[in-house]
């Protein structure tokens, strides 16, 4: 459980608790704790002996009697559940727009979990998107100080506190939560990002390990990975770049091998599977590529080393691997192969030979097509395009922002994609596609739904 303070000018003692109800009646653990000046009066508390797949409500409170907002906390399940559904969100750029698709999700009774793959805060606003720059210019970070007060600024939104406060949160960072300038110290926004974000660490002694995996019951288990402070700086063979680091690849390879669980969900920050742009006119593939790959500075720039972990997934027959990715500001629905050319060995009309499946979502604000200055009936032309040089992709959207949520069951795992403006405060929110993947296919069914399927 989370909370912050003001600045004070000395440590101040608190007060916690946990109950079963929203009226505190029925406490089910409390204690004492501490706001320091030390972290920036941030507070967390790593509560013990709670039941499993329940629903909780917390507070704080002063010596005086000064109440916290009432926060709420799931605890992960046990063996017996049934069903459990994600909201999967990334890019969430507060300078850029409205948080709407936050207080979405934070009003859904369906959503117990929030997983945010990175880029929770930016380092600094794009240029093509100053729609909420505050009346004081943050600069960009290059200490402790800074990095403290771009968390704060963007805690004064109070959709994205409704999201912190009605649901629990799984997170990691990525390049704009963790980007510094010559000045500045990776460590310091690493700090920082422990300090706001209600997650533990899982590694003290190693602040920089921020992979580790959660168990939802036997019916999946999510592994948490890190690839943007561990890409390209070991090698698995002489010659050949790790994306994972060499321990962090065994640590995903041996809990994918030895996991009983129905389900193995994967959060990954950037892409793993291919988008390919061969074929496309050289003023795209060029520009925004190597001719080859439209990004080579994600998965797609590891290609040996991805396929080792394709060929682990199918060698070991691990099935059920389904891959929930950030990063790109755009929507795609793909199946995890690595021969997606090869007629012989991947069927693009039944998804034969695909070893996983993957999700990448939308930003919750950040550019995407149409906020790059695309022509709106341009970006359908370039979607069409994208499907047509990856069939492995089943589906694309270039222009929307918003989250998706993934429902998982013992039979099947279903994925649907929300989206909301950003320019404007709104309540509505519009549904993009939803798509399914059943138990032991390792590929997306071929029917996608145009209606919510849940909601």
């Amino acid at each position: 459980i989370w909370t912050k303070l003001k600045p004070w000018s000395e440590n101040l003692a608190l007060n916690w608790q946990v109950a079963s109800d929203s009226t505190f009646s029925d406490i089910k653990q409390e204690g004492k704790t501490w706001a320091e000046k030390e972290h920036d009066y941030c507070v967390k508390v790593d509560v013990g002996n709670l039941s499993a797949g329940k629903k909780y409500f917390y507070r704080f409170s002063t010596a005086d009697g000064k109440l916290s907002e009432t926060g709420i906390a799931y605890t992960l399940p046990d063996d017996s559940v049934k069903e459990f559904k994600l909201a999967v969100v990334s890019c969430s750029s507060v300078w850029a727009g409205y948080f709407n698709a936050y207080r979405r999700i934070a009003e859904r009774p369906d959503i117990d979990f929030v997983i945010h793959l990175g880029d929770y805060v930016y380092d600094y606003p794009d240029k093509r998107q100053l729609n909420r720059m505050p009346e004081v210019p943050l600069k960009d970070p290059g200490n402790l100080s800074d990095w403290r007060k771009i968390h704060t600024y963007y805690l004064l939104d109070p959709d994205l506190r409704a999201a912190r406060q009605n649901k629990t949160w799984i997170a990691e960072w990525d390049n704009h939560d963790t980007n510094v300038n010559d000045t500045g110290r990776v460590q310091d926004a690493i700090q920082a990002f422990y300090e706001y974000l209600p997650i533990r660490m899982p590694d003290k002694s190693y602040p920089e390990k921020i992979y580790r995996r959660f168990q939802f019951g036997a019916l999946a288990d999510l592994n948490m990975i890190d690839m943007f402070l561990f890409r390209g700086k070991e090698q698995y063979a002489p010659g050949k770049k790790s994306v994972l680091g060499n321990e962090q690849d065994a640590w995903l390879k041996n809990n994918l091998k030895t996991s009983t669980t129905q389900w193995h969900l994967i959060g990954n920050q950037e892409m793993i599977t291919d988008w390919l742009s061969e074929g496309a006119p050289k003023f795209i593939s060029k520009r925004q590529g190597n001719g080859y790959v439209f990004d080579a500075g994600n998965w797609n720039g590891y290609p040996e080393d991805r396929q080792r972990l394709y060929n682990f997934i199918d060698s070991n027959h691990i099935n059920n691997v389904v891959v929930l990715t950030g990063d790109s500001h755009l929507s795609f629905v793909i199946e995890m192969t690595g021969n997606a050319k090869d007629k012989t060995r991947y069927n693009k009309k039944t998804g034969e030979g695909a070893v996983g499946v993957e999700l990448v979502g939308p930003s919750i604000s950040r550019v995407n097509m149409k906020d790059a200055g695309v022509p709106g009936g341009l970006i359908p032309l370039v979607e069409n395009l994208s499907l047509r040089l990856n069939p492995h992709h089943r589906w694309c959207q270039f222009s929307k922002h918003g989250y998706f949520t993934l429902d998982v069951t013992k039979e099947k795992c279903t994925a649907e994609y929300w989206y909301s403006i950003i320019k404007k405060k709104t309540t509505k929110e519009t549904f993009g596609k939803g798509f399914t993947v059943q138990s032991g296919e390792n590929h997306w069914e071929r029917k996608m739904s145009r209606k919510p399927l849940s909601k």
